[in-house]
């Protein structure tokens, strides 16, 4: 049984949030049925504060479990900071182990509709990257300062959100509406607007050659984590890069998808698995022409296509996940 959930994060009026709680219902339900008494700890917006009043909740209840949940976002409380109580600690979600979960793989199984993108066509492609940025976290901010530098971030489809501290750089013409399946739809956040459930603007899309990816987190590989962003090229149907310090490489082949980084060797020797390396080949990506992007498209749609294919494929073995359910200690 579930004695007690502890979830400060998001709001439950938000369609998102209610499908990561309809997968939690289903995924948990051999535990909620169970008669051990289980602790669930949503780890959305985990702070000092927050885990400081858990952990003297949990000082002063009976409990035979601690279920930790990272699906939103990335994986907050590590399960080591709970040793003092000597109980089970499970990860499920983007934790590593048996109970990980891609939530935004089966978020864009449910969400995502590309009817209105001609997604195999090169006729229209006239630029070399796209790389969009709303929330600017400081690995974004690097490489849309390195891209100033090089003088080519009007070469590509480019934006860059600002905050408070880090006010917005670049915001594009030609967008795509926000998506009010979650916070933060419109632009009063980061001046551009929280597009999570599209490819973005058609335009935009169809134009360019190659995506560059920035995730939400630097270095995926070490914390678990990635988001809707990763997967975008793949069911858009674009090359892509991600800009990352082993450009994520080591995570993609794990979930067998191919990448692009040994693609490019007719134009560039550049290791494009360094992150900090891409910026030097995307300034010499923009000297080709519009021949270029369209044949290198073209050469490249078998592996466009095996990746899309690959991630219907992943998104059946998350979904398998989820009815199988949560695997526990007996």
């Amino acid at each position: 049984m579930i004695v007690c959930t502890i979830d400060e994060g998001w709001g439950p009026d938000f369609p998102i949030k209610q499908f990561e709680q309809q997968l939690l219902a289903d995924y948990l339900r051999p535990i909620a049925e169970d008669n051990r008494r289980n602790i669930v700890i949503n780890s959305v917006w985990y702070t000092t504060d927050l885990h400081n009043q858990t952990m003297e909740q949990l000082r002063h209840m009976d409990f035979d479990r601690i279920v930790l949940v990272s699906m939103l976002d990335c994986a907050i409380p590590h399960p080591d900071w709970f040793t003092e109580f000597g109980r089970e600690v499970v990860g499920v979600g983007y934790y590593p182990g048996a109970n990980y979960l891609d939530f935004w793989a089966l978020m864009i199984g449910k969400y995502f509709d590309l009817s209105k993108y001609n997604l195999f066509d090169s006729s229209g492609i006239d630029t070399a990257y796209m790389s969009l940025n709303r929330k600017p976290h400081w690995h974004r901010r690097e490489l849309y300062q390195k891209l100033c530098q090089l003088n080519i971030v009007d070469q590509g489809v480019v934006s860059m959100g600002g905050d408070e501290e880090f006010p917005a750089q670049r915001i594009l013409a030609c967008d795509a509406g926000g998506t009010r399946i979650a916070p933060n739809a419109g632009v009063e956040q980061n001046s551009i607007v929280n597009d999570i459930a599209s490819l973005g603007h058609p335009t935009n899309w169809h134009r360019h050659l190659l995506n560059v990816v920035t995730e939400t987190v630097w270095d995926i590989h070490s914390h678990h984590f990635v988001s809707e962003k990763i997967f975008k090229p793949i069911v858009g149907g674009r090359p892509f890069l991600v800009y990352d310090p082993t450009g994520g490489d080591q995570w993609l082949r794990d979930r067998g998808f191919e990448t692009y980084y040994k693609d490019f060797s007719d134009i560039s020797n550049i290791d494009l698995t360094h992150g900090d390396l891409q910026p030097k080949f995307l300034h010499t990506l923009c000297q080709q022409n519009s021949a270029y992007f369209q044949s290198k498209f073209v050469a490249l749609k078998d592996k466009i296509m095996y990746n899309n294919n690959r991630f219907s494929i992943y998104l059946a073995e998350q979904q398998l996940k989820i009815k199988q359910g949560i695997q526990c200690q007996t």
